[in-house]
């Protein structure tokens, strides 16, 4: 009897431990290519990337409804983990729109237009979208099942195209100056800029023109030299400092990054609360057999 509890007590356990942590892989998407499965500054191609070495492997061409795209940010909904991206102004088709992308075929599907050219975008934790609009150089709340934009806050002059990523405490970054500025905060909220630190040691004095922060708080960045094409750099940044640490090469004229594979937070729930139970289960037959044991055991 007490062998078949402990049976029970095992294998819910092992449930518990083998509970999926989920495994981040960084993805690429470039704004023209002159490589593999597109036509020479067209559209863009979708990459993964090792994020040691910077190594970027050609996954497929970009394209809504088999016509290509340039796509200038991506962003992954924490919840249901769907991959988002934003086409650039001058993309050949679907200019300025919110689409979804299919990280393993690189088909993406139209959700709508933008209303306004967006440089970057990145959701917070509680789901909501974000997008950086150079035009007014102000930050727009995008709605996810139709694509328009809403600004926030008061227009300001027209900037240069920025990175924004969204950490998990809610803060937002911004880099409105390019590698030559600073890495400035912005509130999500208002959408009043905060000055940070210069921006130091990267690679190109030109552009940052798209960040994302990896599942352990480490922002990562695309350093371009704004040429067509464009020469691009892996970069970190120090969020409190600004220094750039590089990385290595990323294919010609990158322009978004993302961090996409971990399973989403409600499926995660679902499962702990699954083995929970499971574990309780466990315990009360535990219970139970330690109590017939004793009734068994008593003198008749």
């Amino acid at each position: 009897m007490l062998r078949r509890i402990w049976t029970v007590i095992a294998a819910c356990a092992a449930l518990g431990a083998a509970v999926p942590a989920g495994a981040q892989t960084l993805y690429a998407a470039s704004f023209r290519s002159s490589g593999i499965g597109a036509a020479v500054n067209t559209a863009g191609s979708l990459y993964s990337v090792n994020l040691a070495s910077s190594q970027a492997t050609f996954i497929a061409p970009i394209r809504v409804n088999g016509a290509s795209v340039g796509v200038t940010g991506l962003s992954v909904h924490p919840e249901t983990g769907v991959v988002y991206g934003i086409t650039a102004p001058q993309s050949p088709n679907y200019p300025s729109s919110l689409v979804t992308v299919d990280v393993t075929t690189g088909r993406a599907a139209l959700v709508g237009d933008l209303k306004y050219p967006a440089s970057d975008i990145s959701f917070n934790r509680a789901g909501i979208l974000f997008a950086w609009l150079p035009g007014t150089s102000q930050l727009g709340i995008v709605n996810p099942s139709t694509g328009a934009v809403t600004p926030i806050g008061s227009p300001r002059q027209a900037g240069t195209p920025s990175g924004l990523a969204i950490d998990k405490t809610g803060i937002a970054y911004i880099t409105t100056g390019g590698a030559g500025g600073t890495l400035d905060t912005v509130d999500l909220g208002t959408g009043v800029i905060a000055r940070g630190p210069p921006i130091s040691n990267a690679p190109f004095p030109t552009g940052v023109n798209s960040m994302t922060f990896s599942a352990s708080g480490l922002l990562l960045a695309v350093n371009s030299n704004g040429g067509a094409p464009a020469e691009t750099r892996l970069v970190t940044i120090n969020t409190a400092t600004g220094v750039v640490s590089p990385i290595g090469s990323l294919p010609e004229d990158t322009d978004a990054l993302t961090f996409s594979g971990d399973a989403p937070r409600d499926n995660i729930s679902k499962m702990n609360v699954q083995t929970l139970a499971l574990m309780v289960l466990g315990v009360i037959a535990l219970i139970l057999g330690l109590i017939g044991w004793f009734v068994g055991r008593k003198p008749r």
